[in-house]
């Protein structure tokens, strides 16, 4: 099995590949990031060296990378961690946001629908989000499954967008 882990080299996705690295020697593990201010190969030097383990330099704004990328390794499976963040930065450059976290998504999306369509038995797209596609916290402080979507940044907005397209692919494209 091929999984492909976006954004592995940044925080929370050093840790997703490196548990898949050592919990599952069996799957070859990709960790596709483009290096930017939240990707830090240091965070992985423990595994570098492991069989199983592949890193890629692609930029997911890159359609033609990508589907070349999708074409060479055929991936099994998704996991989308990579992603522009931090409120602040949205306000300054929202359209990077927009870029990386919609755009970017969808390329992924489309690479993902060419290499599967046909047969998506055994296929995975799992698209990662946050919490702040739900605005602020109201006087319960939590949020649940059936919150509504409230957006209240440049940042939220773009990664609500790219959760509703994600749900709409699964619903038209990877249940037909």
């Amino acid at each position: 099995m091929k999984i492909l882990i976006t954004g592995g080299a940044g925080f929370i996705g050093s840790h997703v590949v490196r548990l898949f690295v050592n919990k599952y020697p069996e799957y070859e593990i990709y960790n596709l990031d483009v290096l930017t201010y939240a990707g830090n190969l240091e965070n992985l030097k423990d595994i570098e060296e492991e069989k199983n383990y592949h890193f890629l330099k692609v930029d997911i704004n890159n359609a033609d990378d990508i589907n070349r990328v999708f074409s060479k390794y055929k991936f099994d499976k998704v996991i989308h961690l990579a992603a522009e963040s931090h409120v602040d930065r949205s306000i300054t450059d929202p359209l990077a946001f927009v870029k990386k976290n919609v755009i970017g998504t969808m390329n992924l999306l489309n690479a993902a629908k060419k290499l599967w369509m046909g047969d998506f038995t055994n296929k995975l797209f799992y698209h990662i989000s946050t919490d702040e596609v739900y605005g602020t916290l109201g006087e319960t402080g939590l949020f649940t499954e059936t919150t509504s979507y409230d957006p209240n940044s440049p940042y939220s907005a773009s990664k609500a967008a790219s959760d509703h397209f994600v749900r709409a692919y699964k619903h038209i494209i990877f249940n037909s």
